[in-house]
């Protein structure tokens, strides 16, 4: 196959809209998913790269609570280059990469792991991103009650089941080693029904004014 040809399938010669574009990248986080060993990529998002929250101790966004969408971090960068800051580091960066994907969620995520299933571990990808944690709604979330850990599964709830997936999600999901139907076996999905309960959502006082459980 040709070089052009395969640059075709690739979308390499799609238009790409300059909103859609500077969306991404103006507010970016860099992380190389090149072969293992690799460097990871260079930090965009501040002109001091040894003060990056990544490299805090104790640093690990599974375990943070909280509002967790567009969180503190998430948006100041884009509001430094809207007032004119410039950061001489970025434009002097002479890195390359065979593909660079604006946004790490689960789509992005995906599209960087079938790039280099085609291209092969050699491809140098660059994925962009403004929060502290790659998967998008994706993501997962930890707690600790009475010494257990316990996992929540972020954003996710409303995805539909793995049974109406592609083949090429499911292909995903063996490659990665997640076996869908432990879920049944840890979730009770009757636990609030055998116990006479609903559902509800709490509203701290702190946030909003007054501690109200409203069902």
């Amino acid at each position: 196959m040709s070089q052009l040809k395969k640059d075709r399938e690739l979308g390499m010669q799609r238009p790409i809209t300059r909103r859609d574009f500077l969306n991404g990248v103006s507010v970016a986080v860099g992380a190389s998913l090149a072969a293992p060993g690799s460097i990871l990529g260079e930090m965009l998002y501040t002109a001091d790269a040894e003060d990056s929250l990544e490299k805090q101790a104790g640093y690990y966004p599974p375990a943070k609570s909280g509002l967790r969408g567009s969180h503190d971090g998430s948006w100041e960068t884009a509001h430094a280059l809207r007032d004119g800051k410039k950061w001489d580091h970025a434009a002097k960066d002479k890195e390359t990469y065979d593909l660079i994907i604006v946004g790490g969620g689960i789509s992005g995520l995906a599209a960087a792991y079938f790039y280099r299933q085609q291209e092969g571990n050699r491809a140098r990808i660059l994925i962009l991103d403004n929060h502290d944690d790659f998967g998008g709604h994706a993501k997962r979330n930890e707690f600790t009650s009475g010494g257990k850990t316990l996992i929540g599964y972020g954003g996710t709830q409303s995805i539909a089941g793995p049974k109406l997936y592609s083949g090429q999600a499911k292909g995903l999901f063996k490659d990665l080693g997640i076996e869908v139907t432990r879920f049944e076996t840890y979730n009770d999905r009757n636990f609030y029904a055998n116990r006479g309960m609903g559902q509800a959502v709490f509203f701290d006082k702190e946030t909003f004014g007054m501690d109200r459980l409203v069902r």
